[in-house]
């Protein structure tokens, strides 16, 4: 089996389980991690951190950020 992501050619069993657990973490883990981040910034509601007066200055807080994102 040839592996065209790495252009090595898979010819063992030990080789095939190295290369299906990297497509594995590669192509499923790895995005739906970066997914789920994602839609935990965006739809969680973090008001409960209490912040400084001085984070408040320093710029938009996270609820201004979702605002002009779904407005």
């Amino acid at each position: 089996m040839f592996d065209p992501l790495y252009e090595e050619i898979v010819t063992n069993t030990s080789d095939l389980m190295v290369y299906m657990v990297q497509h594995f973490v590669m192509e499923l883990i790895l995005p739906l991690s970066i997914f789920v981040s994602v839609m935990l910034t965006l739809f969680v509601d973090w008001n409960w951190i209490p912040i400084s007066s001085i984070e408040r200055e320093r710029g938009p807080s996270l609820q201004d950020v979702k605002k002009r994102i779904f407005e």
